[in-house]
């Protein structure tokens, strides 16, 4: 459930973390920060106000995501969340430069970028209540448990320059196909993914969502916002 006072990171990936020829060579973690229920409903809403209107081949798919929706339903959903006050934050890895050592480790890899994501945000916006991480249930490879301690250590780092230690950080994992704003998220990490993936400027949504993007994470060139 999201918190009801504190702030609620909602998070998604797109891509793989497979690295055979054939894959894509980036992997992207995203998270949509709503601050207060009003934030919740409005990312709900812009789900729900899109779902009206979808036509008829689209009512027996059990969850709209970025991969299955065409370009015009995909553009209502990102315009309609663009113009709220709801930001984003990414993390996005090039697979070709992570070590040979870390390749047959997706719980460390996953769990590392996940932790450095939510610490990120954390520190860009010094919190100081209740901090609510939602995230899709079926995490392929992964630990719950494991990604759960981790992430709850990254997000006590000292080293964060706005750390307070007056927030109380929850990891929720929940069924994506009954959470709207996890939907949402995963049209955020679609949209980052295809802009990476360099498509023609028509097919790239990335522009109407990027004055929401507040924290960019690039590894491995570094923080880039």
């Amino acid at each position: 459930m999201p918190s009801p006072r504190g702030v609620n990171i909602y998070i998604d990936e797109s891509g793989d973390l497979g690295f055979t020829g054939e894959l894509s060579p980036y992997f992207i973690i995203a998270a949509i920060i709503a601050q207060g229920p009003e934030q919740v409903q409005k990312c709900r809403t812009c789900m729900k106000r899109t779902m009206r209107k979808l036509p008829k081949k689209y009512k027996n798919i059990a969850e709209l995501k970025y991969h299955n929706t065409d370009d015009t339903y995909r553009r209502r959903i990102l315009e309609d969340f663009s113009k709220t006050e709801i930001e984003i934050a990414y993390v996005v890895l090039r697979k070709e430069q992570v070590y040979d050592n870390l390749r047959n480790n997706r719980q460390i890899l996953y769990n590392y970028l996940t932790g450095s994501l939510v610490a990120n945000i954390i520190s860009k916006y010094g919190f100081s209540h209740e901090i609510n991480v939602i995230i899709d249930k079926s995490l392929d490879g992964v630990s719950r448990e494991e990604f759960d301690k981790y992430l709850i250590y990254r997000s006590l780092d000292r080293d964060n320059s706005y750390h307070t230690g007056n927030y109380q950080l929850e990891v929720t994992h929940v069924d994506s196909k009954q959470n709207l704003c996890v939907q949402a998220v995963d049209f955020i990490a679609g949209a980052i993914h295809r802009h990476y993936r360099g498509h023609a400027p028509m097919a790239d949504h990335y522009h109407i969502i990027e004055g929401n993007i507040t924290v960019v994470l690039d590894y491995f060139k570094g923080r880039q916002k």
